[in-house]
């Protein structure tokens, strides 16, 4: 079966956005980029995701987001107080099944750490 290997995202400003998801996922590896799209991923490589530049949707449902898994809850916590001190706003916390937390993008667009 296929697997999934990519999110592709309209950004507003790339350069931002890939500062961004490098400084608090990790995607600090640039594979492509050209005038109109920049692929990122994790040093060593691994799923990508993909930043086109242009005017990124209103509205957005608060069910409309992607996730990363960590390896255990702990690096959860550890992610949130990251988050915290860098002042990137949170847009949920749970700690009731999977512990997870959501994040706003530059963008807005939500992002989430979980781990069971």
């Amino acid at each position: 079966m296929p697997h999934l290997n990519h999110v592709a995202l309209t950004v507003t400003d790339r350069p931002r956005s890939a500062h961004f998801y490098a400084e608090h996922f990790g995607l600090t590896e640039r594979i492509h980029e050209d005038d109109h799209l920049l692929l990122i991923a994790p040093a060593g490589g691994g799923d990508l995701l993909a930043l086109s530049e242009g005017e990124v949707p209103a509205g957005l449902p608060r069910t409309n987001h992607f996730g990363f898994r960590a390896e255990s809850v702990d690096e959860v916590h550890t992610a949130r107080e990251r988050f915290r001190a860098a002042r990137v706003e949170e847009a949920e916390w749970q700690e009731s099944g999977p512990t997870r937390v959501q994040v706003f993008d530059p963008d807005g667009y939500r992002v989430e750490i979980y781990a069971f």
